[in-house]
């Protein structure tokens, strides 16, 4: 959730058969709008054409768990794919300065359709599995977490894509960033209610 700025571009290689968007030829969506005035860029759909990205973890750099110099950090974006509905695009990418490389994390980017309250619990819950497996990449890494500098608590991500998918269950005291960033037990307990309660009444689908 960028700023245009922040997001940089990547290279039409083909386009994406669920949704219907161009992507990367690493499988990364890319917007057709421009990003000044909203309109249609001319050539969207063909191959080789620059566009916009939908994510970029480390470009954006809002929220990340890790130390100062190794770290995971993520993006996620909301996608009107028209008739083919809604879908959410998760994003989490490893920087590790110590040992000098930047790479999409295993099972970082995903597509995930928003459509349903089952479709947007099991968006929130992978929101989740992503936070998890970042600190579980830290201490096999023997990577101490710090929220000094731009590393956040390690449940701000998952907290604030369900704060995005369902406002309305958030209290405007629990769905502020600053509750969201201080794990506030108000705002986890309403997203655990939408990613596992949800799950338990769909028979887990």
């Amino acid at each position: 959730m960028g700023y245009a700025s922040d997001l940089g571009t990547g290279t039409v290689h083909s386009l994406c058969p669920v949704t219907g968007y161009p992507r990367t030829q690493y499988g990364h969506l890319l917007d057709t709008a421009d990003p000044h005035d909203g309109r249609p860029i001319l050539g969207w759909e063909k191959s080789g054409t620059e566009l916009p990205n939908f994510t970029s973890p480390y470009g954006h750099l809002f929220y990340a768990i890790g130390s100062g110099d190794d770290f995971l950090c993520f993006d996620f974006a909301d996608v009107n794919a028209g008739p083919r509905g809604r879908f959410i695009i998760l994003h989490a990418t490893i920087n590790s300065e110590t040992g000098g490389f930047i790479e999409d994390a295993p099972h970082g980017y995903q597509v995930m359709p928003a459509n349903s309250m089952a479709e947007q619990a099991a968006v929130v819950r992978e929101a989740f599995g992503m936070a998890d497996q970042a600190v579980e990449w830290c201490m096999h890494n023997d990577i101490r977490h710090s929220t000094k500098g731009w590393n956040q608590n390690d449940r701000f991500f998952p907290l604030s894509v369900a704060q995005h998918l369902s406002p309305w269950r958030f209290k405007r005291r629990d769905g502020t960033q600053l509750s969201l960033r201080k794990n506030n037990r108000a705002a986890l307990k309403i997203a655990h209610s939408l990613a596992f309660c949800a799950a338990r009444a769909t028979g887990g689908q």
